[in-house]
């Protein structure tokens, strides 16, 4: 009787076992191995319900590993990794941690998460935060953010808000255009644009906040953490895990698709301090819905 109920025992666990291999193979390029890449990583993992091969990122070699390994669907984690695999055809590839979204005829296969918030989300958190603001000025690329802009500015008018949208293709040309909004906006939203920001040009975003009383909305708290004023902020692990989802639905559906997401929003944050500075009133009723970094 006890060999018996010995033997169920060990059945029961192999069929267990069974029950929780993985229903398909992701192969996974992750542009460089940093924290925000591999937390984003890990947020695949817990949402995909699959394998996961991380592949090496040798540029000639990268589409073969693909092809030799016959996986299920690809995964790209940053920029670099997306620009590798984009060429993959006839398997899903699936982004994420990229900045800006691909246009919507781009690429029949591949899937993603950008990592802008929508719009409507940017508005409605600089609107309560900032109560009394009705103009909310931005410079940005339009070779990568075209699309968003013009979507802001509809979701923009219909809360009757101006929004003083400049273009810039190029960094050199930011200091001229914040100072063209001068006297002219309540709030500057400082968009993910990978090709206008660095350390020059968010100086002088700064330089432009303090100056003219105006504050920064951003999307980072490293840029809270330097001078802006609040932040709509995004987690790795939850556009992984977005990521991961996205990924379980294309398999399930048996074929390459298109399924393109924004980043959900992890949190507000404020610093009191900078609007102290800036003499700016912000909306006080923020208990539990804002993290002061005061």
């Amino acid at each position: 009787m006890k060999r018996r109920i010995s033997f169920l025992l060990i059945l029961l666990i192999i069929l267990c076992l069974a029950g929780r291999s993985w229903a398909y193979e992701a192969a996974v390029l992750k542009s460089a191995d940093i924290g925000p890449y591999n937390e984003a990583l890990e947020g695949f993992r817990s949402s995909c319900d699959c394998s996961v091969t991380t592949l090496t990122p040798d540029q000639d070699a990268v589409t073969s590993q693909i092809y030799r390994l016959h996986p299920d669907v690809v995964v790209a984690i940053g920029m670099d990794a997306l620009a590798k695999v984009r060429s993959v055809e006839n398997l899903p590839v699936i982004y994420v941690m990229v900045p800006a979204p691909l246009s919507d005829g781009e690429g029949r296969n591949i899937s993603g998460v950008s990592m802008y918030i929508s719009p409507a989300k940017y508005l409605d958190a600089m609107t309560r935060l900032f109560p009394g603001a009705k103009r909310i000025g931005l410079v940005y690329d339009p070779n990568n953010s075209d699309a968003y802009v013009k979507e802001a500015m509809r979701e923009a008018a219909a809360r009757g808000i101006e929004l003083v949208a400049e273009k810039a293709e190029t960094s050199g040309s930011v200091p001229s255009l914040m100072d063209s909004l001068k006297e002219r906006i309540d709030i500057f939203w400082m968009l993910p644009e990978p090709g206008l920001l660095n350390s020059a040009t968010v100086d002088y975003m700064l330089l432009f906040s303090f100056e003219s009383k105006v504050p920064i909305f951003t999307f980072s708290k490293k840029y809270v953490d330097m001078g802006a004023a609040a932040a709509l902020t995004v987690g790795s692990f939850d556009m992984g895990a977005q990521a991961g989802a996205i990924s379980k639905r294309l398999h399930e559906a048996g074929a390459p698709g298109q399924i393109r997401v924004d980043a959900r929003v992890s949190g507000i944050i404020v610093n009191s301090k900078v609007l102290r500075k800036l003499g700016i009133e912000s909306n006080k009723n923020t208990a539990g819905w804002a993290k002061n970094v005061d």
